[in-house]
């Protein structure tokens, strides 16, 4: 009996390592969202809407603009505004008149998440900080993140500096799409090389641990990235990046408590790979439909122009292929062409509209109308060819019937000649 419940209990232990979240986790942080990063969707949501401070999260819209520059390698030296940084935050410590590139300045905001070298990007981009505040906002309008307003490009707290969890989902979904963000927020550790004003800084660390390669007991082994962020009233945030089985995936956390901010993400995205996959809905050249063609001469395949595939559960690919919708084109009339775009198939997921495919024409259709019979017949005929055929003949004609008026001449003036003699 006591073998039993010894080997009950070690199995009890096993299990306990490996949870299932096949229902949403409990979150912690008062406001957290769970998205799929190639679709948008929504996997998990929770206040997602509340208006919140961001800390330095607030430097993955710096980041991203700064990713977008035409050329990092370009320097930049910093004003005497680098003095005005709050004590105490996270910096570089840059100087006043020091150069750094712009690479350099996006590894120093992205890793160490310093203020002063966010300073030192805003006022090169935007002229000053309020200038710069003023294009953050702009393409986060753009974006969809309507609920944001940024009034400086570090997080530093200011009352009506505030965002939102599925705005930061948003902004940082589109900073992944940039090759060279992306690399950085996954980047470990940077060293910034010799400047005109200080030694090398070999000590540039990324503050989100989940991606560490040494101490790493937040480590999580699909975390791609992306931003932490803290102060007093913000308390703890971060915007995490994971991938597995080519299913990535972006989490939010705001306001969380210092022990809960990575296993409340660790838990979310263990929940959305536990519980979502990529559901293949379309394979390029897959027939989508057929449908009539007015005047044709056969009914018309219409394939898919591209791969399409969406994060779902399996149990809601039936649902999602029957809530498909198709548009076609208006007055699709014989002659139709291989390869014409037909109309489009659209796949909405929880009332959003995921993505409109493309549907064309798998082969010609010849019209049954005379008219337009004789019209192909001639489209077909190589009309300049023709031409060259009948010119040659003429040509030839000609030769002939020039060469039989010679030919009749000299026999009229032979036949003079002997009349004569």
């Amino acid at each position: 009996m006591k073998k039993l419940t010894a080997l009950l209990i070690a199995a009890l232990i096993l299990l306990s390592n490996y949870i299932v979240y096949a229902e949403p986790p409990q979150i912690s942080a008062p406001a957290a969202i769970l998205i799929d990063a190639e679709s948008g969707r929504i996997l998990y949501t929770k206040h997602a809407d509340t208006k919140m401070y961001p800390a330095s999260t607030t430097k993955i819209m710096t980041g991203l603009l700064a990713s977008e520059y035409e050329n990092l390698e370009d320097k930049v030296t910093a004003s005497n505004n680098v003095l005005t940084i709050e004590k105490g935050s996270s910096s570089i410590y840059i100087n006043p008149g020091e150069i750094l590139t712009m690479r350099q300045l996006l590894y120093a905001l992205m890793l160490e998440s310093a203020n002063d070298a966010a300073l030192v990007i805003a006022e090169h981009l935007g002229g000053s900080v309020d200038g710069f505040a003023g294009i953050m906002n702009e393409r986060a309008k753009s974006l969809g993140a309507v609920n944001t307003n940024f009034v400086n490009p570090n997080g530093l707290h200011n009352d009506n500096h505030y965002t939102t969890a599925m705005d930061l989902a948003l902004i940082a979904r589109e900073g992944m799409k940039n090759p060279i963000f992306r690399e950085i927020v996954g980047t470990f550790h940077y060293e910034i090389p010799a400047t005109n004003k200080q030694e090398a800084r070999n000590y540039i660390t990324n503050s989100n641990k989940m991606i560490w390669t040494v101490n790493n007991s937040a480590k999580y082994e699909h975390a791609i990235g992306i931003k932490t962020g803290y102060t007093t009233k913000a308390q703890h945030c971060l915007v995490g990046g994971a991938k597995k089985d080519g299913t990535e995936l972006i989490s939010v956390v705001l306001g969380d408590g210092k022990d809960f901010m990575y296993p409340d993400t660790i838990a979310l995205f263990e929940y959305g790979f536990a519980n979502y996959k990529k559901l293949e809905l379309l394979k390029k050249d897959m027939i989508v439909t057929t449908i009539n063609v007015e005047n044709g001469d056969r009914k018309l395949n219409l394939l898919s122009s591209e791969d399409f595939a969406i994060t779902g559960k399996e149990a809601e690919i039936d649902e999602i292929q029957k809530a498909r919708t198709i548009k076609l084109k208006e007055d699709i009339k014989a002659p139709v062409k291989k390869g014409d775009v037909i109309g489009t198939v659209t796949y909405s997921v929880d009332d959003q509209v995921q993505k409109s495919i493309e549907l064309v024409a798998e082969e010609d259709v010849a019209s049954t109308k005379l008219i337009d019979k004789i019209s192909e017949t001639n489209k077909k005929i190589n009309w300049w060819r023709v031409a060259l055929v009948a010119f040659i003949l003429f040509l030839l004609w000609r030769t002939i019937v020039t060469y039989q008026k010679l030919k009749r001449r000299r026999r009229g003036v032979f036949l003079d000649k002997r009349r004569r003699y």
